[in-house]
């Protein structure tokens, strides 16, 4: 313990040192780009507007990094306002993205919505200070020394939920000494994913009182049932025909869109009315992918500009909260970030409507879900254009093996489901003082 806080207090003077040549041009960056200032003044610790947890007991803070925690957390945070009726429930995010996903999700069920501060520590001690929770969650990642130190050292009871440790980032920590209590010693529970997470840090020489493996709350997926009357009525809106077979490529990356659009143009040449919903991860991409499918040959249109459904081969997504709902129409998707090093999104909303699942090699966002769906059946790696134009050939052209393995992969999201529960004990559990 000592010699964690004598790195501590090396990681804060260092950012001492660095703040008067670094931090002036980083504000000035951060206030060049708009998808930063909208919310810098809440990473500069200023406090959000608490009149709303005026009398509310207890108060527990749950923290999302951005949209991915946040959908894993929204199970979690609607379960406790329902089960703790009278706490105040504060939630934050660190990206713009991030807070735009907990309005829209939790803005009904969240008293206070905020951004979290950089993790200098004046900053920190501000907003915890200020917040005075009686239980901080921590979804999957984000974990910044300041805060998590600070929380302990305040005696608030701290959690980790929904954490997972790779083999390569545990080999990693276990050649860094005193890196890794800095990182995960402070925590009060350790809540990870899968058993294969918890003997990682069993094996750092964490307390197996301290860490267990409720499951992963990205099982516990929200979805809206969509009936066909709805389908056909959200094809027309978006601008798809009505029978024509689709796939849906799904939060896409730089660098991955010219490899979709080369194999959707082989697919044509197979299957003639085929179409493509291609949705970029940042919505304000729609016209540069529109521009992009149209210099290929591709009658395009970009979601927001469909005034009704026509001839076209492919629909750039460029608005957010449709994504979800436009899996239950597709007949296979590509999860995107997946191709690309960026680890890869949420592999099992295609999977709550019975649609197979491809994904790519980077998957390490979300490497257990991808290797349950491996296991399973229910999805399928490719490594790059010709396999994926490969694999779609052959399932948009068998009914039977599309059905099939849409089914197992809608089965695995459905029996492994219940996680929520058992984290509801952990949070009582920390309420109760650990």
């Amino acid at each position: 313990m000592a010699l964690t806080r004598s790195i501590l207090i090396i990681y804060n003077l260092l950012q001492v040192a660095a703040l008067p040549c670094l931090g002036p041009p980083a504000l000035l960056y951060l206030l060049s780009r708009s998808k930063y200032r909208g919310h810098l003044a809440g990473r500069l610790g200023r406090l959000p507007d608490l009149s709303p947890l005026k009398g509310l007991s207890p108060r527990i803070w749950v923290h999302a990094l951005s949209v991915g925690e946040v959908n894993a957390a929204s199970a979690l945070v609607t379960a406790i306002s329902q089960r703790w009726q009278g706490a105040g429930i504060i939630c934050s995010a660190t990206t713009a993205t991030g807070l735009t996903a907990l309005k829209k999700k939790l803005g009904r069920t969240a008293h206070v919505i905020t951004t979290a501060p950089f993790d200098l520590l004046p900053l920190v001690n501000k907003v915890i200070k200020g917040i005075s929770p009686d239980c901080f969650i921590l979804v999957e990642t984000d974990v910044w020394p300041n805060w998590v130190w600070n929380m302990r050292q305040s005696g608030i009871p701290t959690m980790l939920v929904n954490g997972s440790l790779s083999s390569r980032s545990a080999d990693r920590l276990s050649h860094l000494g005193p890196v890794k209590d800095l990182l995960y010693g402070g925590f009060d529970l350790l809540a990870m994913q899968s058993s294969y997470d918890r003997e990682r840090l069993l094996r750092l020489g964490f307390s197996p009182d301290r860490v267990s493996a409720p499951g992963n709350l990205k099982y516990d997926l929200e979805v809206p049932q969509i009936d066909e009357p709805e389908k056909v009525l959200l094809r027309e809106a978006i601008g798809l025909e009505s029978t024509a077979p689709l796939w849906v490529a799904g939060s896409t990356h730089p660098g991955e869109e010219e490899l979709i659009l080369a194999a959707h143009k082989g697919l044509k040449q197979v299957f003639p009315d085929l179409q493509l919903l291609l949705a970029p991860r940042d919505p304000k991409r729609g016209p540069e992918l529109e521009s992009m499918a149209m210099e290929m040959g591709f009658k395009a249109i970009r979601r927001s500009a469909v005034a009704k459904s026509g001839d076209v081969d492919i629909v750039v997504l460029d608005t957010l909260g449709e994504l979800l709902k436009c899996y239950s129409l597709c007949d296979v998707a590509f999860i995107g970030g997946t191709l690309v090093n960026i680890g890869g999104h949420n592999l099992l909303e295609p999977a709550a409507y019975g649609v197979p699942v491809l994904f790519g090699p980077y998957v390490e966002s979300a490497r257990t879900i991808a290797e349950d769906l491996l296991a399973c059946g229910g999805g399928r790696r490719v490594s790059g254009k010709e396999e994926l134009q490969g694999v779609l050939n052959k399932l948009l052209g068998d009914s039977s093996e599309r059905k099939n393995m849409g089914g197992r992969a809608k089965d695995l999201l459905q029996k492994n489901q219940g996680a929520v529960s058992r984290y509801l004990d952990l949070v009582a559990k920390a309420l109760r003082g650990i």
